[in-house]
């Protein structure tokens, strides 16, 4: 915008001094001229009016020389010349996924796509610093912030095993990020010129999220085969082992008819056998109604003669 007032300004100077040589044919030029001067004072004093949005601070410089200040967020009324550079200090989060997703080595040698996002918010008082050391915010995000992301995840899960950084170590794995990150970072700034004090300050960085760490499909698939198989042992254990309680509860109830008959007097007919039999199961059945009578699980039993069992009516406990 100064440009205009300054253009402006030499119409008017010019215009002016042709008025005045010109005499009284001049005057149009000279009219002219008090309008060309308007017009430049206004173009000035346009240019010297600054607005900084919020969530933002403008690091000012002066034909290429930064200033060492920064201007906060609202109206501000500056030498026209200036020219602004305008940073964000919000909260912002560098993103990996996708295309950009971050492909790293675990520990045991496993490839991981890793998705993630490291949140950054910049301290505004430093933004000129930043600017006159390394660049404006698509430079230094570039150039600084994304390759210490991406060295910061890759070393991180190459201290893990992959089972581990997918699991139970994810928190664990996003604390190493993070940490590493934050060192990169003030390593590098540090080298720009900043000191270790300043480097510590310029960027907040805050908890990293890690969205998804999976390794290869094939991986996957061979995990899936494997758990799979490792149920079906499982399950024929346990059938196998359900298999040896039944055999051997029917060997003892065997060995309890065969003693049973080795007590019995010689001479027994079949008939005979089937009502002891039938004897003991009477008195089995009797002893299991009594006990759930007496615990509240039946409260009315039928009796019938003969080989008909007992009809039991089921009822609740009393409460």
């Amino acid at each position: 915008m100064w440009m205009l007032a300054l253009v402006a300004l030499i119409v008017a100077v010019v215009t002016a001094v042709l008025g005045f040589l010109t005499g009284r044919k001049g005057r149009g030029l000279i009219g002219v001229s008090v309008l060309s001067g308007l017009a430049a004072v206004g173009f000035f004093l346009f240019s010297a009016v600054v607005t900084v949005p919020a969530g933002h601070v403008a690091v000012p410089s002066l034909f290429g020389k930064v200033k060492g200040t920064v201007l906060g967020e609202g109206l501000h009324l500056t030498n026209p010349l200036y020219a602004f550079q305008r940073f964000s200090v919000r909260r912002r989060i560098l993103e990996f996924s996708g295309q950009t997703q971050i492909i790293s080595i675990s520990r045991d040698g496993t490839p991981l796509s890793i998705d993630a996002g490291i949140p950054v918010q910049l301290n505004g008082p430093l933004a000129w610093k930043v600017y006159r050391r390394i660049g404006n915010q698509q430079v230094f995000t570039a150039q600084l912030l994304a390759p210490a992301a991406r060295s910061a995840v890759r070393d991180a899960a190459a201290t893990l095993p992959w089972i581990e950084a997918t699991t139970s170590g994810r928190e664990r794995l996003a604390s190493e990020v993070e940490k590493r990150f934050r060192r990169l970072v003030e390593q590098d700034l540090e080298v720009a010129g900043f000191s270790a004090e300043e480097a510590a300050a310029v960027f907040t960085i805050l908890p990293v999220q890690l969205r998804k760490i999976l390794p290869p499909q094939k991986v996957l698939n061979a995990v899936s085969e494997k758990l799979a198989a490792e149920e079906d042992l499982q399950k024929q254990v346990t059938l196998t082992r359900i298999a040896e309680e039944e055999a051997k509860r029917r060997r003892n109830e065997g060995r309890g008819v065969k003693n049973l008959f080795a007590e019995l007097p010689k001479g027994f007919t079949p008939g005979q056998i089937r009502e002891v039999l039938n004897a003991i199961a009477d008195k089995t059945r009797a002893e299991a109604l009594m006990k759930a009578v007496e615990s509240g699980e039946v409260s009315v039993i039928v009796m019938e003669g003969g080989q008909t069992p007992a009809i039991a009516v089921p009822g609740g406990r009393a409460k």
